[in-house]
């Protein structure tokens, strides 16, 4: 016990105890002790009792966790500090067994016994300087090796899955680390000027953190996954696989299967009209089920049935195709032994996974309208991140299918938004946002909750902005084929910004019941964007057909929607001015 006591008060230095306790308390100790306050020890064979000569009597071991004090503190107190510090101070050189087996570095015997006392340099640093001599990249001293040689699903056991979910999420985005080891690991991530302490005790909930609760452990666990990742170790694969396993109901998916094969099997022309509540009825069974994706679809499908049967012109037999196969290849993949993983992907979520990003500068691009066949309307607003290259939205949407539900697109438009109330939402899609501490989701929506701070620095020009693989600087760099086929995760958006040196002609076509637009690149190529009719955006039809809202003379950015029809525009960008089509015209 002698040898491990002294390995703990060797290991203590200043920046161990402030970090375990705090600063008024470790000075409070030292005054203590400057005063004459003295020490004795008795050494058992767990425990050592030390006695402070006021009278306190503090029982101790070989973690600073453990302890036990005849004063009215419950937590750790400055006599605890005092009979750590005296022993290393005062005890060491003579009987404390400086040169046991358990101590970092054994005592010089050739060095004057003054270097080593209280005013000395290396008064109770001892083992500091021989770790300062280490190669600063040559890994993780002897003490804090766990954390690199342990497998992480062991070191995240103490912590929740949702919580390494966000620690792993937050990795994304790139992060400066400062790292220096002496008594403790220290992990400080720049960017959130947080530090997060390591001890050599192999436990990530026993890391000293400054920044309290929750907050504190998703620190603890980004800290462990940096620092890690930093150290060439990639996580990202056995963290997924942790995943929580999703029970999947076989009788719904049997009615799936059934319905759908009935409807294949009969087709169109022979289907009965009621045959379109049997998918709401399902989508009611999904929703039950914890199958978010399949309730869509099935919503989706009866959407499409509802326009089939009366003969409604947004029809789409390919629409409803589609919806069937994706249906179909679905409750295949839900019926087979895929993983934990992929079974949460195909099932979906009901609502997103939100997780606080500590800092985000998105320039924004513009805001689109939208309805979908399945009765839902909505606004959703566009950002690019240079940092990380993606795309993150924000989305307002009802369902309008319930009787006296409304959503006005310019009412919508024109309301405040959810991270500073003397922004519209208008304002904040045309400005550069500089958000910190906000919700993001996994898919890059941004969150109306939690208390974010917001800025609105001075947007720079969109030529002048660097917008990475989202740009595409002539029309031939459009990939205007097929889009990927993606059954986990569900199909993307493909979005792009593209460069224009000028626009060509604009035309309605009536056959095609939208608005034909051509541009053309600084090739001479031309493309054709279409801006299909709806009745709440054909006043902005009426306009751009009338040359009101077309971009001036030079170049300019298109914000666009690339799909395998058509490329459809969602807003011009030119200079410092921004116009969202369905919107602002």
């Amino acid at each position: 016990m002698q040898a491990r006591f002294a390995r703990l008060t060797r290991l203590a230095t200043e920046d161990y105890l402030i970090r375990y306790a705090n600063k008024g308390l470790y000075n409070r100790a030292q005054k203590d002790m400057e005063k004459g306050t003295s020490a004795e020890y008795a050494f058992g064979e767990n425990e050592v009792v030390c006695t402070l000569s006021d009278g306190t009597v503090c029982t101790l071991t070989d973690s600073i966790e453990r302890f036990d004090c005849s004063c009215p503190s419950e937590k750790i107190c400055k006599h605890v500090l005092v009979a750590i510090l005296y022993y290393g101070q005062h005890k060491l050189g003579g009987e404390g067994g400086g040169g046991g087996p358990s101590t970092t570095e054994s005592k010089d015997p050739d060095r004057p016994e003054s270097e080593t006392a209280n005013g000395g340099e290396e008064s109770s640093l001892p083992a500091e300087r021989a770790l300062d001599r280490m190669p600063e990249d040559s890994g993780p001293k002897p003490g804090f090796g766990w954390l690199l040689e342990r497998p992480i699903e062991e070191l995240v056991v103490p912590f929740r899955h949702s919580r390494v979910e966000e620690a792993a999420f937050r990795l994304r985005y790139a992060e400066e680390l400062e790292i220096r080891e002496d008594s403790l690991l220290v992990v400080r991530m720049v960017r959130s000027g947080v530090e997060v302490a390591f001890t050599d005790a192999p436990d990530v909930s026993r890391a000293l953190c400054a920044v309290p609760g929750a907050e504190g452990e998703m620190y603890r666990l980004e800290a462990l996954l940096r620092y890690r990742a930093h150290r060439g170790k990639e996580d990202r694969e056995a963290l997924a696989g942790n995943q929580p396993s999703a029970r999947i109901p076989a009788e719904i998916l049997h009615e799936f299967r059934e319905s759908v094969n009935a409807l294949l099997s009969s087709g169109l022309a022979r289907l009965p009209r009621s045959f379109a509540v049997r998918f709401e009825l399902l989508a009611v069974a999904a929703r039950s089920g914890g199958l978010p994706n399949l309730e869509r679809e099935a919503r989706g499908i009866h959407g499409e049935l509802e326009l089939f049967f009366a003969r409604h012109v947004r029809f789409s037999s390919q629409a409803l195709r589609g919806r069937l196969s994706r249906t179909a290849l679905m409750l295949d993949a839900l019926e087979k032994e895929i993983g934990p993983l992929r079974h949460a992907q195909l099932a979906g979520r009901f609502r997103s996974r939100f997780y606080t990003v500590p800092k985000l500068d998105l320039y924004a691009l513009g805001a689109e309208p939208w309805e979908t066949r399945s009765s839902y309307r909505g606004i959703t607003y566009y950002f690019y991140c240079a940092e990380d290259d993606g795309i993150y939205t924000y989305t307002q949407a009802r369902a309008t299918y319930y009787e006296g539900a409304e959503f006005s697109f310019a009412r919508h438009y024109g309301e405040r938004s959810p991270w500073k109330p003397d922004l519209t939402l208008k304002t904040a899609s045309a400005s550069l946002l500089s958000l910190r501490a906000v919700k993001v989701s996994a898919d890059g929506r941004l969150s109306s909750g939690g208390s974010p701070s917001l800025t609105l620095p001075l947007r720079p020009p969109v030529e002048a902005f660097d917008f990475g693989s989202l740009l595409a600087e002539r029309f031939a760099d459009l990939d205007l084929g097929r889009s990927q086929v993606r059954l986990f995760g569900g199909q993307p958006k493909r979005l792009r910004l593209i460069r224009a040196a000028a626009m060509e002609s604009c035309v309605y076509d009536q056959s095609a019941q939208a608005l034909q637009l051509t541009a053309v690149d600084i090739d001479g190529e031309r493309l054709q964007l279409s801006l299909p009719y709806h009745a709440d955006w054909k006043s902005a039809i009426t306009r751009l057909e009338a040359g009101r809202g077309m971009p001036g003379a030079g170049e300019f950015r298109i914000f666009a929607s690339v799909e395998e029809d058509a490329v459809y525009p969602i807003s011009f960008l030119q200079g410092s001015e921004q116009i969202s089509l369905k919107l602002d015209l």
